[in-house]
């Protein structure tokens, strides 16, 4: 058992940076997909938070996470986290857009943390 334990362990290592490169592929095409929201939002004059689907995506990711055998905990607290980027990263973009076109407005900030959470992903 000891003999082979090497080249398990080193094929279950390159099998999981195969997987987390993936991850970060897909994060990355998130990413992308985001950018283009923000813009449709502020096409449409809509704010960059929408708490109902926010609620109704981590209730999915949930559901799905149960399905798969993954901890539905885990799966919300990264989304969570994932979600909280991407309000963040369109909060900048209007920021920028802002100061481009003098003739537009900034999301404004929500809640208690807001500030304090801006200040952290910058």
């Amino acid at each position: 058992m000891a003999s082979s334990t090497p080249a398990s362990l080193q094929d279950a290592r390159a099998r999981i940076d195969e997987i987390n490169e993936r991850v970060v592929e897909l994060l990355a095409e998130r990413q992308a997909v985001v950018d283009e929201l923000c813009d449709l939002k502020a096409d449409a004059n809509q704010t960059v938070r929408d708490p109902e689907r926010e609620a109704e995506l981590l209730a999915h990711v949930r559901s799905v996470a149960e399905e798969v055998g993954l901890p539905p905990d885990l799966a919300e607290t990264l989304f969570e986290e994932i979600l909280e980027h991407s309000v963040q990263r369109q909060r900048r973009q209007r920021a920028e857009a802002h100061r481009e076109e003098p003739g537009t407005r900034p999301e404004p900030e929500e809640g208690p943390g807001a500030a304090r959470l801006s200040e952290s992903w910058q």
